[in-house]
Protein backbone atom coordinates (compact mmCIF):
# COMPACT_ATOMS: atom_id res chain seq x y z
CA UNK A 1 0.00 0.00 0.00
CA UNK A 2 1.42 3.50 -0.79
CA UNK A 3 1.26 6.16 1.81
CA UNK A 4 1.24 9.73 0.00
CA UNK A 5 2.87 12.45 2.37
CA UNK A 6 2.08 15.72 3.48
CA UNK A 7 4.54 16.86 5.39
CA UNK A 8 2.62 19.64 7.28
CA UNK A 9 0.46 16.98 8.21
CA UNK A 10 2.58 14.00 9.09
CA UNK A 11 3.88 15.61 12.84
CA UNK A 12 2.13 18.46 14.21
CA UNK A 13 3.66 19.81 17.25
CA UNK A 14 1.98 22.14 19.12
CA UNK A 15 3.92 24.10 21.84
CA UNK A 16 1.02 24.79 24.86
CA UNK A 17 2.63 28.37 25.72
CA UNK A 18 1.46 31.81 23.92
CA UNK A 19 5.08 32.45 23.27
CA UNK A 20 6.51 32.58 20.09
CA UNK A 21 8.28 29.07 19.62
CA UNK A 22 9.48 28.13 15.97
CA UNK A 23 8.97 24.54 15.26
CA UNK A 24 10.74 22.62 12.06
CA UNK A 25 9.87 19.39 11.31
CA UNK A 26 11.77 16.96 8.20
CA UNK A 27 10.65 13.47 7.74
CA UNK A 28 13.32 11.12 5.88
CA UNK A 29 12.92 7.03 5.15
CA UNK A 30 15.61 4.79 6.33
CA UNK A 31 16.87 2.54 3.81
CA UNK A 32 19.73 -0.12 3.04
CA UNK A 33 22.01 0.73 0.68
CA UNK A 34 24.62 -1.68 -0.06
CA UNK A 35 24.35 -2.54 3.49
CA UNK A 36 24.71 0.53 5.28
CA UNK A 37 21.53 2.41 6.01
CA UNK A 38 21.06 5.75 4.76
CA UNK A 39 18.21 7.91 4.94
CA UNK A 40 16.62 9.48 2.32
CA UNK A 41 14.17 12.84 1.92
CA UNK A 42 10.61 10.93 2.57
CA UNK A 43 8.29 11.67 -0.40
CA UNK A 44 5.95 8.35 -0.17
CA UNK A 45 5.71 5.74 2.18
CA UNK A 46 5.40 2.08 1.69
CA UNK A 47 3.82 -0.04 4.41
CA UNK A 48 6.91 -1.37 6.53
CA UNK A 49 9.03 1.45 5.65
CA UNK A 50 11.44 3.02 8.58
CA UNK A 51 10.57 6.47 8.72
CA UNK A 52 12.70 9.00 11.03
CA UNK A 53 11.20 12.16 11.93
CA UNK A 54 13.58 15.03 13.38
CA UNK A 55 11.96 18.28 15.31
CA UNK A 56 14.17 21.21 15.43
CA UNK A 57 12.87 24.47 17.52
CA UNK A 58 13.82 27.56 18.78
CA UNK A 59 12.10 29.09 21.61
CA UNK A 60 12.52 32.47 23.82
CA UNK A 61 15.59 31.73 25.96
CA UNK A 62 13.89 32.99 29.26
CA UNK A 63 10.73 30.33 28.81
CA UNK A 64 9.99 26.94 29.39
CA UNK A 65 7.34 25.47 27.30
CA UNK A 66 5.72 22.15 26.95
CA UNK A 67 5.52 20.42 23.20
CA UNK A 68 2.57 18.07 21.94
CA UNK A 69 3.04 16.17 18.93
CA UNK A 70 0.61 13.88 17.82
CA UNK A 71 2.09 10.48 16.38
CA UNK A 72 0.64 10.26 12.68
CA UNK A 73 -2.38 7.34 12.17
CA UNK A 74 -0.53 4.70 9.64
CA UNK A 75 2.80 4.75 12.01
CA UNK A 76 3.81 2.59 14.79
CA UNK A 77 6.37 4.96 16.97
CA UNK A 78 9.37 2.63 18.11
CA UNK A 79 11.86 5.01 19.97
CA UNK A 80 12.77 8.82 20.46
CA UNK A 81 16.14 10.74 21.06
CA UNK A 82 15.39 13.17 23.65
CA UNK A 83 15.73 11.61 27.48
CA UNK A 84 12.45 13.27 28.86
CA UNK A 85 9.88 12.23 26.55
CA UNK A 86 6.41 11.69 27.84
CA UNK A 87 3.67 9.31 25.85
CA UNK A 88 0.37 9.12 26.07
CA UNK A 89 -1.66 6.02 24.56
CA UNK A 90 -5.21 7.70 24.80
CA UNK A 91 -5.02 10.85 22.81
CA UNK A 92 -3.65 13.02 24.95
CA UNK A 93 -5.65 12.10 28.29
CA UNK A 94 -3.09 10.91 30.26
CA UNK A 95 0.54 10.80 30.21
CA UNK A 96 3.96 8.16 31.23
CA UNK A 97 7.38 8.76 31.37
CA UNK A 98 9.59 6.31 29.85
CA UNK A 99 12.07 4.77 31.53
CA UNK A 100 13.86 4.26 27.90
CA UNK A 101 12.67 6.00 25.53
CA UNK A 102 14.45 4.23 22.92
CA UNK A 103 11.44 1.72 23.42
CA UNK A 104 8.19 2.88 23.09
CA UNK A 105 5.20 0.84 23.42
CA UNK A 106 3.18 -0.02 20.41
CA UNK A 107 -0.28 2.07 20.60
CA UNK A 108 1.42 5.47 21.19
CA UNK A 109 -0.70 8.27 20.00
CA UNK A 110 0.93 11.49 20.97
CA UNK A 111 4.58 12.41 22.47
CA UNK A 112 5.12 15.45 24.79
CA UNK A 113 8.45 17.31 26.30
CA UNK A 114 9.22 20.43 28.05
CA UNK A 115 11.20 22.93 26.19
CA UNK A 116 13.44 24.93 28.74
CA UNK A 117 13.73 27.74 26.66
CA UNK A 118 16.30 28.32 24.05
CA UNK A 119 17.16 25.49 20.46
CA UNK A 120 17.03 22.03 20.43
CA UNK A 121 16.00 19.07 18.53
CA UNK A 122 14.07 15.68 19.10
CA UNK A 123 14.22 12.76 16.83
CA UNK A 124 11.67 9.67 16.48
CA UNK A 125 11.88 7.00 14.76
CA UNK A 126 8.85 4.61 13.27
CA UNK A 127 7.44 2.50 10.82
CA UNK A 128 4.69 2.25 8.69
CA UNK A 129 1.81 -0.06 9.37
Amino acid sequence: MRWAIAMAALVAATPLSAQRIAIDRSVYVERSVGGAMQIEPATQLLRGDRVVTILSWDAPAEGSYTVVSPVPAGLAIQSASHPNVEISRDGGRSWQRLADPRRIPDGTTHLRWRLEGSAGRLSYRSVVR
